[in-house]
């Protein structure tokens, strides 16, 4: 199925008819509006009718990243399958498959029963599945929807023999179809060498009920002392696993399928999956390569600002641009160099870096300047952030600050409903989450 087919047959109506009122943090009391409609209530976050504090999202950095990286992956022939989790938001799907995403991807069976629930036919489960409930719900979406593509992960031979009986208790008649998943040492899941890895995908080919369609890794958990140590391991990765892919193929272990998916990348390294995976293959059948980033359609302050190569280490696509803010008001100026500002744990990501100060406004129509350079989040409370300050930036109790945010995928999950504003603010859409 094309993605042009998956993206009109989402159906978002459920979405877009949700009614905005007090459950969701920060819009504004009034009468109730659907999603669908909130553009025309002409709010403007910074206006004075928001609650603070909250997380934004700028339209047209969001459609800037999306487009970016769908043209990235057509220049290098690749098949993009979008990490759903990081905002667990159908619209923000839709947007992608749009672009012409070729499927979305999932770390969990929950996550997968939201995309099916939107109609979404093709899925790929890039975690192991172990558990016979979720084997035998796949079964049956699987059986009802001869349409649904589904894929999932095998590492061990238990876990091949965990699927082989649970899907024993089905009566599905397609085999399911999994990818061999490598990982490095000291990593997450994956076989770890070579003979590991062929015993598993022998284990698949003597089943009678799986068909090994491919394989999957995930070179993000690789680090060394500086980047370009950490490329270097990730280059010997991705090196070992095409070494993999043309053994498999060599020993007919793909037989049951037409094509070979090789699958890798998040959203800090995929120049390298390009280097290491792209190219021509010289195996039995033809090889589809599919590129999972999440991360890049929001981009971020720091961790992904310092890893992503685009604009940098891929200097002719540009940079992709930082599309999530979080904005609270300063509460307290208790001593001097001190604000406490009206968000917390509860509001914005802070297991990889800290929110970065960036912009300030005074109440009234004027629009945000630009905050001074010395100031600095160093630490957050569940409802408050600790911000140095120097006196030049002249702060006002009341005065609202925005920041950027570090690490998009622990952002989201905060937020049931999130603004999506122009580049004045005004609302021109809100985005809801299902986590």
């Amino acid at each position: 199925m094309s993605s042009t087919s998956q993206a009109r047959s989402l159906n978002l109506d459920r979405v877009l008819d949700e009614q905005v009122d007090w459950r969701y943090k920060s819009f504004p009391s009034g009468p109730p509006t659907a999603i669908r409609a909130v553009r025309e209530r002409g709010w403007n976050v910074l206006g004075g009718e928001f609650m603070l504090p909250v997380m934004l999202l700028k339209d047209s950095a969001l459609r800037h990243n999306s487009r970016l990286m769908a043209a990235y992956c057509r220049r290098h022939d690749m098949l993009l399958a979008p990490h759903g989790k990081t905002s667990m938001s159908p619209q923000l799907l839709k947007m992608q498959l749009d672009d012409g995403a070729w499927a979305v991807t999932a770390a969990t069976m929950s996550q997968v029963r939201v995309w099916r629930a939107f109609g979404v036919d093709r899925v790929v489960l890039a975690n192991e599945l172990v558990e016979p409930a979720s084997v035998r719900w796949v079964a049956s979406e699987m059986k009802t929807d001869p349409g649904f593509e589904f894929y999932c992960l095998v590492d061990s031979v238990a876990g091949v023999r965990l699927l082989e009986s649970a899907l024993g208790d089905t009566d599905l008649e397609r085999r399911l179809q999994v990818l061999l998943e490598v990982g490095p040492a000291g990593g997450r899941t994956g076989c770890r060498t070579h003979e590991q890895a062929l015993e598993v995908a022998r284990a698949v080919a003597g089943s009678r009920r799986l068909a090994l369609a491919g394989v999957e890794a995930f070179e993000g958990v690789i680090h060394a002392e500086n980047l370009a140590g950490t490329l270097d391991g990730v280059d010997r990765f991705l090196r070992g696993m095409r070494v993999l892919v043309a053994e498999l193929d060599g020993a007919g272990l793909f037989e049951q399928v037409s094509g070979v998916i090789v699958t890798a990348g998040g959203s800090a390294f995929p120049d390298r999956v390009v280097a290491g995976l792209a190219g021509p293959w010289d195996l039995s059948r033809p090889v589809r390569l599919v590129l999972r980033s999440g991360c890049y359609l929001t981009h971020d302050a720091v961790h992904y600002n310092q890893l992503s190569p685009f604009g940098g280490r891929i200097p002719e696509t540009g940079p992709l641009e930082e599309a999530l803010e979080v904005w609270g008001a300063v509460l307290s100026l208790p001593e001097p160099g001190l604000a406490l500002l009206g968000f917390g744990k509860r509001d914005v990501s802070h297991d990889l870096e800290l929110p970065v100060p960036r912009f300030v406004k005074a109440p009234g129509p004027q629009p945000p300047r630009p905050l001074r350079a010395d100031a600095s989040i160093f630490a957050l409370n569940d409802q408050h952030a600790f911000m140095k300050v120097g006196a030049e930036a002249n702060l006002k109790v009341g005065e609202l600050v925005g920041c950027g945010i570090s690490h998009p995928c622990t952002a989201f999950d905060k937020w049931r409903l999130i603004p999506v504003v122009d580049d004045g603010y005004r609302v021109v859409d809100a985005v809801l989450t299902y986590f």
